[in-house]
């Protein structure tokens, strides 16, 4: 027989009994919760468009140096959206559910609702960055500035709805911050530039000593996630702060992230994805490649704790009775 909560978890006993009697109120029980899939979907849809606003710097904004890795990065981040609607329909439950989100099914366009305006934007963004990554094979340098440019803006706009959703239900206090956008937005620029960072590296042991990527490359893309890093650590100090002195339920969350949820939020996210990076490169390692490498490691999981912690925690209460 199998321990139960309480047990296992005695210092969050008072915890369970507030957030239980809150949703008893509130009348607010969600049998089917959100998981790991839909924390996997935050980051893959970050990373992804971490990974394009790099392969945009080239052909968009004519910073030639990253010219030879756009093509490569651009096809990344289409490979990771691609995987994105299987875990959106996987947490749905039933498949045929899926296409009453598009006007063209439903017959209908609700203006309010962020889930309207996040299929639109989930949807249009591969199409954009498919047309950009074929008008950079055919080296049309006008026309991928152009749709190169809605790309990006496409781009930065699907993470932004990301946040905003989670942001707009201030029955999930954990969420409901209007820093939620900007988290979710830098956390996807210094992932994506982490796991493109990896790729590459990885790509180097497959091609033709002629075809290998300037060292430099990646070295500059360690000073752009340094950048990242020390604005997320700010706005996650901010955070902290606003908790710290905040309101009975904002030191609640305080409670949750330093206890029941202390290994994705502080070991993984706070620990591994920002101070060791930081850490890192800041130090003379982190003008190296392979400190760059191991920086970018530690920021692409550590930004999937953030992620993790973002989904499970509003949740907790929901799914521990």
């Amino acid at each position: 027989m199998l321990p139960r909560f309480d047990a296992l978890f005695p210092d969050v006993t008072v915890l369970r009994r507030y957030f239980l009697e809150r949703e008893i109120v509130a009348n607010a029980y969600h049998h089917v919760n959100w998981g790991i899939p839909i924390a996997v979907y935050f980051w893959l849809v970050g990373s992804s468009a971490g990974s394009f606003v790099i392969s945009s710097l080239g052909w968009v904004f004519g910073i030639k140096k990253y010219k030879p890795i756009s093509f490569f990065a651009s096809n990344l981040s289409i490979i990771q959206l691609l995987i994105v609607p299987v875990l959106l329909v996987f947490d749905l439950g039933q498949v045929m559910r899926a296409p009453h989100l598009f006007p063209l099914v439903t017959g209908f366009w609700h203006s309010t609702a962020p889930l309207a305006w996040g299929t639109a934007l989930v949807a249009s963004y591969p199409v954009g960055m498919v047309i950009y990554s074929f008008l950079i094979y055919k080296h049309n340098e006008k026309w991928a500035r152009i749709f190169g440019l809605i790309a990006v803006v496409l781009a930065i706009s699907t993470h932004w709805y990301t946040g905003i959703t989670m942001a707009l239900n201030p029955s999930r206090h954990p969420n409901h911050t209007a820093l939620a956008a900007l988290l979710f937005l830098i956390g996807a620029f210094i992932s994506g530039i982490g796991l493109l960072n990896i790729i590459l590296k990885i790509r180097d042991y497959f091609v033709k000593e002629v075809d290998k990527l300037d060292p430099t490359i990646i070295v500059g893309l360690g000073r752009l996630m340094l950048v990242g890093l020390a604005l997320d650590i700010f706005l996650v100090f901010s955070e902290f702060i606003t908790m710290t002195y905040g309101t009975e339920e904002e030191y609640h969350v305080l409670e949750l992230v330093t206890t029941v949820f202390k290994a994705p939020v502080i070991f993984l996210y706070l620990g591994m994805g920002l101070a060791l990076p930081l850490a890192i490169l800041v130090s003379p390692y982190g003008k190296k490649t392979n400190g760059v490498l191991l920086a970018s490691g530690l920021i692409a999981v550590g930004i999937f704790g953030m992620r993790l912690g973002w989904v499970l925690i509003s949740q907790f209460s929901q799914t521990i009775f």
